[in-house]
């Protein structure tokens, strides 16, 4: 009987002396896992920078210092491409442009995952910019025309499509209901009503540099135009579109696309040869440029809200 007692005192002390130790021993499921600081971080946040590529077909998400982030959504059917890029104020979504099987695509930026907005069998040309006026309405640029849905995605057919310029390209909302509009063929950045009635309109006047690739309204109203030619430029209009400033130097931008505004006010600009983002100040001086190796024929850029 002592001999028994002895044994299960014996036993009972090894087992609570294993619990002892394997409670005080490393989680391995904790030291392995991405912290929590990280695991709970959004996927894309305020001042992430996002650029579209249609080399790669590829939504690529920077940190607002330039470096990779990561991808928000890439389509793997090599007939697809992506391009234009804005801001959902409505939902609080990035749309993306999707040109092959056209759409309009919504992400989430918390979570990255995705959603379709527009599809639509009256869209079939040749997709680039999209923006979404204070209204709601989402307006693309297909071909020769602009198209306009509503925040639905149900078309628009009363008034439009709207035929307002040849090899349309970018579009940007204005604070007063209209949007600006631009064109690599009829070579013209104009202002719009909300209606699509024509306000203003202002061509490059630089010699060898007329196709518009992009337009865009800086925070101040000011509308910056990125013109593609001999003499790349980037060029600041008043909201009437009287000039203001301009930068130009193929040594940094020899194929300017998308064009964008940091919170500090400075203008990002992709370049579709060097496959890097230009940063300028709004008075046309050179900041830095950024993104070398991580972009693939960029197309259309967003700085997140």
């Amino acid at each position: 009987m002592e001999n028994s007692n002895t044994f299960f005192i014996q036993r009972l002390f090894l087992a609570v002396l294993f619990l002892f130790a394997t409670s005080c021993s490393p989680d391995e499921t904790t030291d392995s896992a991405t912290s929590g600081s990280e695991e709970d971080a959004d996927c894309i946040v305020s001042g992430d920078i996002i650029v579209s590529n249609s080399g790669s077909d590829a939504l690529v998400v920077l940190n607002s210092d330039g470096t990779f982030k990561n991808i928000a959504y890439s389509v793997s059917s090599a007939t697809e491409n992506l391009y234009g890029v804005s801001w959902s104020a409505l939902t609080g979504e990035i749309l993306v442009v999707v040109d092959g099987v056209d759409r309009v695509v919504a992400i989430d930026p918390v979570t990255c995952t995705n959603r379709t907005v527009i599809i639509d069998t009256n869209l079939t040309g040749t997709l680039r910019g999209v923006t979404q006026l204070t209204g709601g309405d989402i307006l693309v640029s297909e071909t020769s025309n602009i198209e306009r849905f509503g925040s639905n995605g149900n078309r628009v057919t009363s008034g439009w499509p709207l035929a307002a310029q040849t090899g349309a390209t970018g579009l940007s909302a204005l604070a007063n209901g209209g949007f600006v509009h631009c064109s690599m063929t009829a070579d013209v950045v104009r202002t719009y009503n909300s209606s699509g009635t024509q306000v203003a309109t202002r061509a490059s006047g630089i010699v060898g540099t007329t196709d518009a690739m992009d337009c865009f309204v800086m925070a101040d109203g000011s509308i910056a135009t990125t013109w593609s030619g001999t003499s790349d430029t980037v060029s600041i209009y008043s909201s009437a579109l009287a000039p203001v400033a301009l930068y130009s130097n193929t040594a940094y931008l020899a194929a300017p696309g998308g064009i964008a505004q940091r919170a500090n006010g400075n203008l990002l600009v992709v370049d579709r040869v060097y496959n890097t983002v230009v940063e300028i100040t709004t008075a046309g001086a050179l900041v830095t440029t950024f993104g070398q190796g991580l972009l693939s024929t960029p197309e259309y850029i967003l700085v997140m809200p």
